[in-house]
C-alpha cells in the first residue's frame, strides 16, 4: 500500500491566485515520484509564517485532527520548515513531516547511480540534518543540565554530536572540491582539444534526455520522473562537418532550495564552462506553466553568469500542438523575457534538423577562434 500523504503550503502573497496553485501541483508530482498518496492539500495565507508551527495553531489543530481521521502517514510542506518548526511539528501531529527540500532528498536517492551523484547527496542530507541534530543535542543537553560537574554529560554529549556532523560536512566538501579541482582540469582537457562543449539543460520532464538521444543516436533511458540526470554525461558528437562535446546534465526545478545547488556544484560546473547552453523547454506546455519554468530555468544559468548569447531556446514536443500555437506561445514568451535564439524540435519524430544548423552557426566562431 501507498503511504498516503498531505501537502501544505503558506501562501504569504494574498494577491497570488494563480502560482501558488502550480507550486503546489508541482509538490504533487514529486510526492508521487516517491509513491505517495496525497489525499488532501491544505493552504493557508498568512504575510508572515508562524516562527513555531510556520501555519497558525488553530490551522495545526486542524491538520492533526484531519490527518489523524483520515490515517495520514506523512505531511509534507512546500515551505522550506527551520528545525524548529520541523521538530514542533513532528512533536505535535505525531507524523513524518517533511519539507520541499527533504521530499527532493528522497528523489535524488531513488535516482543516484553513481559515486558523485552519492557523494552530493550526502553532503546536501548533512547540510539539512545539522541545525536538527544541533537543535536535538540541544535539548537532551538542556534536560540533563543538572548532573554535577563543570562540563556534565549533556554537555559533553551536545559538543561531542555537533563536533562529529561539522567534521562530516567539512570531509565531504573537502572531498567534493577535490573532485571538483580534478573536474576542471578535464575540462579544461577537453577545450584544449579545440572541441566546443555543447551543454543540454533545462526543466525537469521538457525531454532534455530524448533530445540527447535524437543528436547522439543513443538510447539513455527516458523518463518523466525529475532527477534521473544527476551527474552529468559526456559525448563526442561528429555529424556532417561538425565535431562537439554534448553534455546531458541536471534537470532544473521550481525553488529549488540554494543549498542544494550548492552541493552539486560539482554537477553545475558543467554548465558553467561550457560554450553552448541548449535550454530544452516544452512547448505543449499551458503558457502560464510554459514562462514561470522556463523563467526558472533562466535565472538559474544567470547565476551561473551564462550569457543570453550562448543559450538557444529549444522549443521540444512541436509535434503536440499546431505551428500557429507554437507561434502564438513563442512570440508573447519572447515579449516577457526577450529576445533570444530559438529552434522548434521534435525529438519524438527526430526532427533537429533545424537544431543542429543552429548548433553549427554558434560553435563555428568558437573553433575558428581556436583553430587560430
Amino acid at each position: 500500500m501507498k503511504d498516503r500523504a498531505y501537502i501544505c503550503y503558506l501562501k504569504t502573497n494574498p494577491h497570488d491566485h494563480s502560482l501558488f496553485k502550480i507550486r503546489l501541483l508541482e509538490l504533487e508530482n514529486l510526492a508521487k515520484v516517491i509513491g505517495y498518496e496525497v489525499v488532501d492539500k491544505i493552504v493557508q495565507v498568512n504575510t508572515k509564517p508562524d516562527p513555531k508551527y510556520l501555519f497558525g495553531s488553530g490551522k495545526i489543530n486542524e491538520i492533526k485532527n484531519r490527518t489523524k481521521k483520515e490515517d495520514v502517514d506523512i505531511i509534507i510542506f512546500y515551505n522550506e520548515l527551520s528545525a524548529k518548526q520541523q521538530f514542533n511539528l513532528k512533536r505535535i501531529l505525531g507524523k513524518e513531516v517533511i519539507d520541499r527540500y527533504d521530499l527532493t532528498l528522497k528523489i535524488f536517492d531513488l535516482e543516484a547511480s553513481d559515486e558523485t551523484s552519492k557523494l552530493q547527496i550526502k553532503l546536501a542530507k548533512l547540510i539539512k540534518e545539522i541545525p536538527y541534530q544541533k537543535l536535538l543535542a540541544s535539548i537532551k543537553y538542556k534536560a540533563g543540565r543538572e548532573h554535577p560537574g563543570p562540563r556534565s554529560l549533556g554537555e559533553y554529549s551536545y559538543h561531542k554530536v555537533v563536533s562529529m556532523l561539522l567534521k562530516n560536512r567539512a570531509k565531504l566538501e573537502e572531498e567534493i572540491n577535490h573532485k571538483l579541482k580534478m573536474h576542471k582540469i578535464s575540462v579544461q582537457k577537453r577545450k584544449s582539444e579545440a572541441i566546443p562543449l555543447v551543454c543540454i539543460t533545462g526543466y525537469y520532464n521538457a525531454g532534455k534526455t530524448s533530445i540527447f538521444n535524437t543528436i547522439t543516436n543513443l538510447d539513455k533511458p527516458v523518463s518523466e520522473r525529475p532527477f534521473t540526470t544527476l551527474s552529468s554525461k559526456y559525448y563526442l558528437v561528429e555529424r556532417e562537418d561538425l565535431k562537439f562535446y554534448l553534455v546531458d546534465t541536471i534537470g532544473f526545478v521550481i525553488d529549488l532550495d540554494p543549498r542544494l545547488i550548492y552541493s552539486f556544484k560539482l554537477t553545475l560546473e558543467d554548465i558553467s564552462s561550457s560554450d553552448l547552453i541548449l535550454l530544452v523547454v516544452d512547448i505543449s506546455d499551458q503558457y502560464e506553466i510554459l514562462e514561470l519554468r522556463t523563467r526558472i530555468s533562466l535565472k538559474y544559468l544567470n547565476n551561473l553568469n551564462i550569457s543570453k548569447n550562448d543559450i538557444i531556446l529549444v522549443f521540444n514536443k512541436i509535434d503536440k500542438v499546431s505551428l500557429n500555437e507554437a507561434e502564438v506561445k513563442i512570440n508573447k514568451l519572447l515579449s516577457k523575457i526577450g529576445e533570444y535564439n530559438y529552434v522548434l524540435a521534435s525529438a519524438k519524430n527526430r526532427n533537429i534538423k533545424n537544431l543542429i544548423e543552429k548548433i553549427g552557426e554558434k560553435i563555428k566562431p568558437f573553433e575558428e577562434i581556436k583553430e587560430f
